[in-house]
């Protein structure tokens, strides 16, 4: 009886185990994502039925293949040094990490695919499973968009640039009437007219920021060495007068010398310091402070005042396009400066974000990649 008992219970156990594996494959058969597991040859073991479809090969045209098959170059010349890099304990490029990689189908086409690979040992026995995922469609979409951004930016720079002349003209007429035909105007028309010289000097300055804007894509400029504080005292100089109305105390620590375009670092500090002398208390003088932090692998600069600040649920959407949190008669400009500094920022790779309450000032933080700090 015993030996019948002991047969019955591994027979139960062996039916439990192939229901077990008849579900298992079912639910990777029916995974939306490429399933694909090789030895640690790189021969393939087995593969879903998404990754079927992907690659179009069957299981069957894959098993026992190398893994290499799956891979155009210089993916494939390079995979079996790779793997003898990593089994000798070399550094892990895709497994455990994940990446954007190309594939290659049966039919000899070449498509983008996110891959991912984890090593898994069973039994002393090691194994390597990879999910992959066609982003063909995912490439595209982004690329389509991309194009299009591009083309919206030139249509802005050239509409921007083409509108520069007759707002020029509008702006010249309005003075013409103002010195010659005052006196006929009555006090409707001179409003009128005021209302037509303020109109177009706006416009006008909107017109030149948006095309600055535009620019910083479609001119690239070349990047040479300077003194990042050196460009804050020129900015600094250059609004004098403004921190002596405002009676401003300013603090500038030590800063770095960085590879970058001068002109638009320039441009940036202008942005924020203007930000800081706009945005300003009326009631106390002006504080400001430029100052330093740095990271593993970024460099930090902070433009801090003590101005009235603004609340926490606007502290990304400033940095749109013509966004503006007060009314125009309130505070002047066209709700683009924020807009370029973080173009500009992110151009260098870096990021730009703020910490502010209302009442209690505003910090801009900006950072560098290490890479752009020219070391002394």
């Amino acid at each position: 009886m015993e030996p019948g008992g002991k047969a019955m219970s591994y027979s139960t156990l062996s039916e439990s185990e192939d229901q077990a594996l008849s579900v298992l494959r079912a639910i990777l058969d029916n995974t939306v994502d490429g399933l694909i597991t090789i030895d640690d040859t790189g021969r393939i073991l087995s593969v879903n039925k998404a990754c079927e479809a992907i690659f179009g090969y069957t299981e069957a045209e894959l098993a026992q293949q190398n893994v290499k098959i799956l891979m155009p170059d210089p993916y494939r010349s390079g995979h079996d040094g790779y793997m003898a890099n990593y089994h000798a304990g070399g550094e892990a490029r895709v497994i455990g990490i994940g990446r954007e990689v190309e594939g290659l189908r049966k039919d000899g086409s070449v498509f983008p695919l996110d891959l991912s690979v984890a090593r898994v040992e069973v039994r002393g026995q090691v194994f390597y499973s990879g999910i992959v995922r066609d982003i063909t469609v995912r490439k595209r979409a982004e690329e389509e968009i991309l194009a299009k951004s591009a083309a919206l930016e030139r249509f802005a720079y050239v509409a921007s640039h083409d509108l520069k002349e007759p707002l020029r003209a509008i702006e010249a007429i309005s003075e013409i009437l103002a010195l010659d035909y005052a006196d006929k105007l009555d006090e409707e028309g001179l409003t009128y007219l005021h209302h037509l010289t303020e109109s177009a000097q706006r416009m006008r300055l909107v017109v030149t920021d948006v095309l600055e804007y535009s620019r910083l894509d479609i001119e690239q400029e070349a990047p040479e060495d300077f003194s990042a504080g050196d460009v804050v005292q020129d900015v600094l100089k250059e609004v004098t007068l403004e921190l002596e109305q405002a009676g401003a105390v300013t603090d500038v620590a030590s800063l770095p010398d960085i590879s970058g375009s001068r002109i638009r670092f320039y441009r940036l500090m202008q942005n924020l310091i203007a930000n800081s002398i706009k945005y300003r208390r009326k009631s106390v003088p002006l504080k400001l402070s430029i100052y330093t932090s740095q990271g593993d692998d970024e460099y930090t600069i902070s433009v801090a005042d003590n101005g009235i600040g603004m609340e926490v649920e606007y502290h990304v959407a400033i940095f749109d396009m013509f966004k503006r949190l007060h009314a125009r008669h309130e505070y002047a400009g066209t709700g683009i400066g924020l807009a370029i500094c973080k173009k500009i920022v992110e151009g260098w790779e870096g990021r730009i974000w703020v910490e502010s309450a209302r009442d209690s000032g505003s910090t801009f933080h900006f950072s560098l990649p290490k890479r752009m700090i020219v070391e002394a």
